[in-house]
């Protein structure tokens, strides 16, 4: 590919462009589609000025593909504007005026102009191994790493607040940095845990002390070792209820461990190859919609989670999907204030590690597998397929074989026993077999699950004390809108509008395979709920991730969690027309690497 070729792909997609857009044309609209221009049109109804944005491929389910030639028509005359000048046009708009003050517009807008100029740094820095990461072979680490654009439907993806520059090298999985545990003595009384397994904690941190163990001759009588992420040590330092108990020789910082540990890609938890368990940690740092602290609340669910996944009838859903498994999570931990209260900056979270070695080839992330190249707009999936000389038979294969090892598991699991998995792309892995087709899933994160009402029918009374502790039964008719939220729009439909955008099969051919998949799976299912949603609802809901960025709500510590959602066109009705011709995909099959790219207007 020549290097003026190269010019020419960059300047035709843009991933900040592409997440904002995504995000404002989704809650803030309908906005008009032109055909004959294939742009998007923002009206401004005070200036009567109009924003265009070019479509290269428009989608039906919700995440188009979005050229970067921003144009202002103003009094009769058009000119090109950067993204910048996009963003602060929009916040002038009576629809964004409306939900904001002057305050948080202007946070916002810095928010958004500082993923930007993040994403523009990650780029750069990667760009000779972008190759590797949207065509080459991938073990978990790799995958988990390569996801550098962050989430495809949002204003800030790869905004970080208060993380510094040193630290993001240091710390944010595409830089692939290494770093050391912080660890900490502490007295039993100033721990609270939360057990779903016969193992102990002390057993569990032992399990990741280094080889030499220095640190566990450190550790004084009546106190347990626990590890900190390095970043987090710092805000522990400075914490006054910490402060104190150091001070009260209650809590000692130990020191640092080896660099055996690696972010994954939702930065606070890490991996390492040397060891069993997985930790996720309470972060600091607001990344999309919250600070990622864990509530004591959602501390609880991973070990009642364990507990429940261990008996009857679970055990018996468990051996019914063989190619699916829960990433567990049987432990957590926090340091207490004064009144015995957790911490929420201090939890802890061990989760198993199924990805060392040989296990862990193949496994990728579903979120990585959907992001654009930033090169080209065409995701990794599109293009590895693309690379085999994959056509339509095989988008379909692989779709359906997506559907069998990694939905309907989650789906049995809503329909029979009233479990709700938040399964965002993110949380989804994939272990691809040498056809690259979907053999085995996992999901994980298990603060992110809940209970409908029939879960206390089908669970039994052990059920109880969970759902009042942990605070994740909401009522059956939000239950269904955010699980189908999670794993239908933004994961499948995302895989949808992946596999349309290539040209490898159409939009509406793959909605209608959904439909006909969904209509298999309600004929057995006990409850059809989130079936019945799916298939007639004239709307779903899909979450607010513009809106809530811009009023700046911490989306962990709401109370109404259905005010941060809107409704949108149901793509799955049948009367609903199929527009995904726009651009009949980006790609030209004759060269994998050489791109047929729609006139960037």
């Amino acid at each position: 590919m020549t290097v003026q070729r190269n010019k020419q792909i960059t300047d035709s997609f843009c991933t900040s462009i592409n997440a904002f857009y995504n995000a404002l044309l989704r809650e803030c609209g309908p906005f008009t589609l032109n055909p004959d221009t294939r742009r998007f049109v923002i009206t401004h109804p005070e200036s009567g000025e109009q924003l265009t944005i070019p479509c290269r491929h428009h989608a039906t389910t919700g995440r188009h593909i979005l050229g970067t030639a921003l144009v202002l028509e103003a009094y009769g005359k058009a000119r090109p504007v950067t993204f910048a000048e996009s963003v602060d046009w929009c916040l002038d708009h009576p629809q964004l005026r409306r939900f904001s003050d002057a305050r948080s517009r202007a946070l916002f807008r810095q928010r958004v102009l500082s993923s930007q100029q993040n994403l523009k740094q990650t780029h750069n820095h990667l760009r000779n191994r972008l190759d590797r990461i949207f065509h080459e072979d991938a073990d978990f680490i790799d995958s988990e790493q390569a996801l550098i654009n962050g989430h495809s439907i949002h204003p800030c993806p790869k905004d970080r607040g208060n993380m510094s520059g040193s630290d993001t090298l240091n710390y944010a999985p595409e830089y692939g940095g290494r770093f050391p545990l912080a660890w900490y003595s502490v007295d039993r009384t100033c721990l609270t845990t939360h057990q779903g397994t016969r193992q102990s904690v002390e057993c569990m941190t032992a399990s990741l002390l280094d080889s030499d163990g220095s640190c566990r001759a450190a550790t004084a009588p009546g106190q347990v070792l626990i590890p900190c992420h390095p970043f987090q040590h710092r805000q522990w330092q400075a914490h006054p209820v910490i402060q104190r108990l150091q001070q009260g020789g209650k809590v000692r910082f130990l020191g640092f461990g080896r660099p055996d540990w690696q972010a994954t890609s939702s930065l606070r938890a890490i991996w390492s190859e040397n060891h069993d368990w997985m930790l996720k940690f309470s972060l600091s740092v607001r990344i999309t919609n919250s600070i990622r602290h864990l509530q004591p609340e959602e501390a609880m669910r991973g070990p009642g989670l364990t507990r429940l996944l261990e008996r009857e009838p679970l055990t018996r859903w468990r051996r019914a999907n063989p190619s699916f498994r829960l990433l567990g999570e049987p432990v957590s931990l926090a340091l207490c204030d004064d009144d015995g209260s957790p911490l929420p900056e201090t939890t802890i979270v061990f989760r198993e590690n199924p990805f060392r070695g040989r296990s862990a080839r193949h496994c990728e992330v579903l979120a990585s597998l959907l992001q654009d190249d930033p090169r080209t707009g065409l995701s990794r999936l599109a293009l590895r397929l693309l690379a085999r000389h994959a056509g339509k038979k095989e988008a379909h294969r692989w779709f359906r074989r997506y559907l069998d090892v990694a939905v309907a598991p989650l789906l049995e699991a809503q329909s029979e026993y009233g479990l709700l998995f938040g399964a965002h792309q993110q949380n989804l892995i994939l272990k691809l077999d040498n056809d690259l087709m979907p053999c085995f899933a996992w999901f994980r994160d298990c603060q992110g699950t809940g209970f409908t009402s029939q879960a206390s029918e089908k669970l039994g009374k052990s059920l109880g004390s969970l759902i009042r502790n942990s605070d994740n039964q909401p009522p059956d008719e939000l239950g269904i809108r955010l699980f189908s939220y999670y794993l239908f729009i933004n994961s499948t439909f995302n895989v949808i509008s992946s596999l349309a955008a290539s040209g490898l099969t159409g939009e509406e051919a793959l909605l209608r395979q959904l439909r006909h998949w969904l209509e298999q799976k309600r004929s057995t299912a006990t409850d059809p709920g989130v079936i019945d949603y799916l298939l007639h609802s004239q709307q779903l809901h899909a979450k607010n991730n513009l809106l809530c960025c811009l009023q700046a709500l911490n989306e962990n510590t709401l109370e109404d969690i259905a005010s941060i959602y809107h409704p949108m066109v149901n793509p799955l009705l049948t009367d609903h027309p199929a527009t995904n011709n726009i651009g009949q995909g980006l790609q030209n099959h004759d060269d994998q690497r050489d791109y047929q790219l729609n006139e960037d207007l």
